[in-house]
């Protein structure tokens, strides 16, 4: 069965086979676009490798672990990023581009199910392997891009540069054993990490949607969130319903709640219509910012696992009430890039719930697990309620 190429939709509302990638910018009648149906669906692949990496730190919780986790989560949110810029310029949702992305599902889900034996120091050739896979297929996507859409070229050819010298440092990565190889992998994700920072003026010249890019981070978000959702109910499922656990699990689910409130509230209206720099800016505060949350969840398993002894320890703690800290500290830095007073609001607020989580850190040895979850709940709810009030007063 032959392949159609460049047929108009017919009758019957079908889209042909193969469709040249066209260039999206903000001139676009669609520029207020929102995730397609194949985004949404590419998203929920990285549920397995937000999972595997939250457990990681279940597991291990210590100061190394905690670096092992953020380390891990690097590539995995590069990884993410990647594919979510190409889509943003260039996604023409045919039949090469959503095989390319189904590819790319099953790399991340390799990646994915490897975390845990990478950790451990094990089956590393296979981890870069993945990614490497992974990242052929983005070259693979921007090289039609380069044939179909000349006056992108100059952006095209520095991301593919700039993502073949990573692939090179990742196979480089092979030739040597660990823990040298972790050298070649973190300069590989350097290089990439600055490439968008670097490409600032070509960017420039072709400016994306101003919605769809806080849109695509909103939903990547959720999906971390919905980590610590999980966590509330499966880790509370599996103390037999005692009241000391429960009570932790509702006061963990009452902070999550507050997460969510303090993200999404008004989020349909956040925008990025200012310098390029401020894309940059939004994207990489959401590193932390998302580690944060990858952390809250693991916190969370661990503090109901352990609400009935007599306090939580410092790991968990730390899991818990520094990626709340993270949290906090990282939502300030994308609100001040985005459009509009009202997503500025509330920095001194969010700076005090700073101090006071952290005092709550300091003397966490004396509280027991059920205290610091009421603590921690508390202090984001309070956040709530008097932005929401400094809100609804400034208009």
């Amino acid at each position: 069965m032959g392949i159609r190429v460049g047929e108009p939709v017919g009758t019957n509302g079908r889209a042909p086979w193969l469709v040249p990638p066209r260039l999206r910018t903000a001139d676009d009648r669609d520029s207020e676009r929102h995730a397609s149906w194949l985004e949404l669906f590419f998203d929920l692949v990285f549920v397995v490798a937000i999972t595997e990496l939250s457990r990681l730190l279940v597991l291990d919780h210590s100061a190394l672990g905690f670096l092992r986790f953020a380390a891990l989560f690097v590539p995995v949110y590069v990884a993410w990023q990647g594919y979510m810029a190409y889509a943003t310029r260039f996604d023409t949702d045919d039949l090469a581009f959503r095989l390319t992305y189904f590819a790319a599902m099953l790399a991340i889900a390799a990646m994915a199910v490897l975390i845990a034996d990478v950790a451990r120091g094990v089956h590393t050739a296979a981890f870069a392997v993945a990614y490497v896979v992974l990242r052929s297929l983005m070259l693979a996507l921007y090289a039609r891009a380069w044939r179909a859409v000349p006056e992108a070229r100059p952006l095209v050819r520095f991301y593919g540069l700039g993502y073949s010298v990573g692939v090179g440092i990742w196979l480089a990565s092979l030739a040597v054993t660990t823990p040298y190889r972790y050298w070649f992998w973190g300069a590989a994700q350097v290089l990439e990490l600055s490439l968008p920072p670097l490409s600032t003026r070509l960017h420039r010249r072709i400016p994306t949607s101003a919605t769809h890019l806080p849109e695509r981070w909103a939903l990547f978000t959720l999906i971390v969130l919905g980590e610590s959702v999980a966590a509330v109910a499966l880790q509370t499922s599996g103390t037999n319903w005692r009241f000391v656990s429960a009570a932790a699990g509702v006061l963990g689910f009452a902070a999550v709640a507050a997460v969510w409130w303090l993200y999404y509230d008004r989020q349909e209206s956040v925008a990025l219509r200012g310098s390029t720099m401020s894309v940059v800016v939004y994207s990489y505060a959401h590193i932390p910012l998302l580690i944060g949350l990858a952390a809250m969840g693991a916190g969370l398993r661990l503090l109901i696992e352990r609400a009935h002894e007599d306090h939580l320890g410092a790991g968990p703690s730390v899991a818990l009430l520094g990626g709340a800290v993270l949290f906090l500290l990282s939502l300030i830095g994308t609100r001040t890039v985005v459009v509009g007073g009202p997503h500025r609001a509330g920095v001194t607020l969010k700076l005090v719930a700073v101090a006071a989580i952290l005092l709550v850190l300091a003397v966490q040895s004396g509280l027991p697990p059920v205290a610091v979850a009421a603590a921690l709940a508390g202090v984001l709810i309070v956040v709530v309620y008097v932005e929401r009030t400094l809100l609804s007063v400034n208009g």
